[in-house]
């Protein structure tokens, strides 16, 4: 059955940054923002990159667009594929390159979107007619997100694509990690190797 998105699920577009910020240095309020590069640096199994900071005014903080556990964000531009958030990403500022979804209880695996969203054939022809703007700005339209119609077996189905999908994620990022490892003990040996020269 294929249902539409903004049917099944909260879309809430990220915060504009500048909309947050206090007048008063003092009556701020630090907080972590999610940013594509993270994103970008996971995927690839870098995991100690930097996370920038946001001062948010103290009377604006209950209305943030926080990250959640496996809540899931699409990248409205540069990074126009969904994630599934985990644990690490909590509580960070989701900015207004993003838009964050919210399934209703058991209608959605999380996964099995991230699946639909960024490998189906449909999905991506879709996607590449959608991004608008000149060469230089590609930008994935809040409306199309909303407008997508989505395949939707039943929840065992979806749970059995969802777990092979990440785990498929998982072992290209292992794989990404164990070259940086090698080729780090590799430049290692070399160095010590000249050393002795």
């Amino acid at each position: 059955m294929e249902l539409l998105l903004e049917q099944i699920s909260q879309i809430t577009h990220g915060v504009v940054l500048n909309r947050i910020k206090p007048k008063i240095l003092s009556e701020g309020e630090e907080y972590p923002i999610l940013t594509i590069s993270q994103l970008i640096d996971e995927e690839n199994g870098v995991w100690d990159y930097e996370v920038p900071t946001a001062l948010v005014d103290r009377k604006k903080t209950k209305n943030l667009n926080l990250a959640k556990e496996h809540s899931i964000v699409i990248g409205l531009t540069s990074f126009h594929r969904a994630a599934v958030l985990e644990k690490q990403h909590e509580g960070k500022i989701i900015p207004s390159n993003f838009v964050s979804i919210e399934f209703q209880n058991g209608i959605m695996d999380p996964y099995y979107f991230a699946w639909y969203f960024n490998e189906h054939p449909e999905i991506k022809r879709q996607r590449m007619i959608a991004i608008q703007g000149n060469s230089s700005v590609k930008v994935l339209s809040v409306h199309m997100i909303r407008q997508l119609m989505i395949e939707c077996p039943n929840l065992s189905t979806q749970m059995s694509i969802g777990k092979l999908y990440y785990y498929q994620k998982r072992k290209e990022v292992l794989l990404m990690e164990k070259m940086r490892l090698e080729e780090a003990i590799l430049t290692e040996e070399m160095m010590h190797y000249l050393e002795k020269i």
